[in-house]
């Protein structure tokens, strides 16, 4: 891949602003000195280099926020943590197991020592300090093809990042009194004194509004282009989906269906089978994703962590990530996607060998199997010697695992499928990614896809009275997910059925909480407890109903050291 590893001393330096800021002092950024972006902007392996260092960032792993089994390493890392590790829709079990034992949504407000409070904080003005420093080198209206490049580069990855942070730090839109709350400190430029007031929400988006907009600008007007190899990079259409999901956030759904549509021209939806390749690789509709090596991250990769063969979830610790079963039961042995959880569907799906196991689909509602732990509820049993019919579950599961069912389009697996059964695996068991022979199992889950795009573009015209575009969404993902699918509904009922396929499709891929958050709507994790209707797969340890009230209305606190080094931020007017 050309110029994908040249990162030598020019990224280093454009990385010393991010780099000062993962110290104690991380808002003390230092100025650019020792190159000048006169070089690096007329250069274009200089300028690759330096936007290099802008998408590794991405994948960085912050020694200084380890806390126990928890490494912030980077996008993908975050966006399971926040995203889906607060959802009610996904049980990430390492997330589960520290919620029982410390970690609770009740830390997000509290401003000094929170976890949650600070990880997406530093990770993204790290970001946002090394893409100033790029920018603050820039014509107003350059003409040169490497510097709009390098502008629009920089002016989306800055977009990207104060997109995450309003998303953990700022009010829902109905929450902002019309956008005139105090949220986030708007920092756009480099080596800037800490000192600046808190800006509202609508200076935020204002200004965010306007960086996406002219990076769309500058990349239709360089003749510089990534290639199909290089989707680790941002362009024109990223940017677009970028904005789509930021004027989501305001509830500017005009915006929203706009852009979506126009971002996901390009990148087909792929086919039903293509869905269980494991997300380690790229599609058709991948439009953004990581630098697909393990450079700097190692074992703290998310394929690591969350992919079914992956090191810990496979061979140390013995659970994973499940869907919540509020969630599962929605799906229909007709939907490809109800292939990569492990549920009643499964035995429809491997009839062959849920004989040779003698299990049955009411086996997954058999009280007598399934036993509390504070990570999941297991359906194996737990310990590593399960017997009887946990033990068929157990081999059921690693059967059908590495079944041609779902290894046909997958990467030889080195490692097994849930080869140990330490805690015990549960119902809803996910096989939806599956991590790369690399030795790490590496897994890429995409930073956006032309699908999210889709569903957005479908929300949006919900909510813009376009029922018709709406419903000519739907019908364009389904065809490639569902062969039976048929929907009809009208008004609010449609919206709903939008919301249940976002649910269903992103699952796993870091939009959850971020979801119901910007919906507004009930967090629950519900317990299961043999009322088949209502429940949920989470353990008793984490069980809880929040609304959306709660905790300021899901807002996270600005860390305490913000207003330690910014004595013009007053925590008052953002309710600390």
């Amino acid at each position: 891949m050309k110029n994908k590893y040249i990162i030598g001393g020019l990224v280093a330096t454009m990385m010393a602003p991010a780099l000062v800021s993962c110290s104690d002092s991380y808002l003390d950024q230092a100025p650019l000195t020792d190159t000048s972006i006169e070089t690096v902007k007329h250069d274009e392996n200089a300028a690759v280099a330096t936007v290099m260092g802008l998408f590794r960032q991405m994948q960085t792993q912050y020694d200084d926020l380890k806390n126990g089994n928890l490494n912030v390493s980077g996008e993908t890392y975050l966006a399971t943590i926040y995203g889906e590790g607060l959802g009610p829709d996904a049980n990430p079990c390492e997330t589960t197991y520290y919620m029982a034992t410390g970690i609770t949504p009740n830390n997000f407000r509290r401003s000094s020592g929170g976890w949650w409070t600070i990880w997406m904080y530093r990770y993204c003005y790290s970001i946002i300090g090394a893409a100033n420093t790029i920018l603050d080198g820039m014509a107003e209206d350059p003409d040169d093809s490497v510097e709009l490049w390098l502008k629009a580069s920089a002016l989306t990855m800055r977009a990207h990042c104060y997109t995450r942070l309003m998303q953990v730090h700022a009010p829902r839109w109905i929450d902002s009194d019309n956008g005139e709350k105090y949220c986030l400190v708007l920092r756009l430029r480099a080596g800037e004194a800490n000192e600046h007031p808190l800006n509202t929400c609508n200076e935020v988006y204002d200004q965010l509004y306007a960086d996406l907009k002219e990076a769309i600008r500058c990349f239709e007007k360089t003749s510089k282009k990534r290639s199909s190899e290089e989707l680790f990079m941002v362009n024109e259409d990223v940017a677009r989906g970028l904005l789509a999901r930021l004027a989501l956030l305001k509830n500017d759904y005009k915006t929203a269906q706009e852009m979506a549509h126009a971002a996901r021209q390009n990148y087909p939806i792929m086919q039903g089978e293509d869905y269980l390749n494991g997300f380690s690789t790229v599609t058709s509709e991948t439009m953004w994703s990581p630098v697909m090596d393990y450079l700097g991250v190692y074992y703290w990769n998310f394929g690591a962590h969350y992919a079914c063969n992956g090191h810990y979830s496979s061979v140390k610790w013995g659970y994973t990530y499940t869907m919540d079963y509020q969630l599962y039961k929605h799906l229909k042995a007709s939907d490809v996607r109800s292939k990569l959880y492990f549920g009643p569907l499964t035995v429809q799906h491997a009839p062959d060998l849920a004989e040779k196991y003698g299990v049955t689909a009411e086996d997954f509602f058999s009280a007598d199997l399934y036993s509390q732990q504070r990570a999941l509820v297991s359906i194996t049993g737990s310990g590593t010697s399960p017997k009887g019919k946990n033990l068929a579950m157990w081999q059921f599961i690693q059967d059908y695992g590495n079944s041609a069912t779902l290894q046909a389009n997958r990467p030889e697996d080195n490692k097994g499928i849930y080869v140990l059964n330490k805690y015990g695996l549960a119902l809803g068991t996910q096989f939806k990614f599956q991590g790369l022979p690399d030795g790490y199992s590496s897994c890429w889950v995409p930073y956006m896809r032309s699908a999210e795009m889709l569903l957005i573009e479908a929300e949006a015209a919900c909510n813009n009275n376009d029922e018709a575009t709406a419903q000519a969404c739907l019908k364009e993902l389904m065809a490639k997910r569902d062969p039976s699918y048929s929907f009809s509904g009208t008004g609010q009922a449609l919206l709903d059925e939008v919301k249940l396929q976002r649910r269903i499709e992103l699952w796993g891929e870091g939009f959850n909480w971020f979801d119901y958050k910007r919906w507004n709507e009930v967090i629950e994790y519900k317990t299961f407890d043999g009322d088949f209707d209502q429940m949920g797969s989470y353990p008793k340890t984490v069980a809880a109903k929040y609304e959306p009230t709660f905790m300021e209305g899901w807002r996270a606190a600005i860390p305490e050291k913000e207003f330690i080094y910014n004595k013009l931020a007053d925590p008052v007017l953002v309710g600390q």
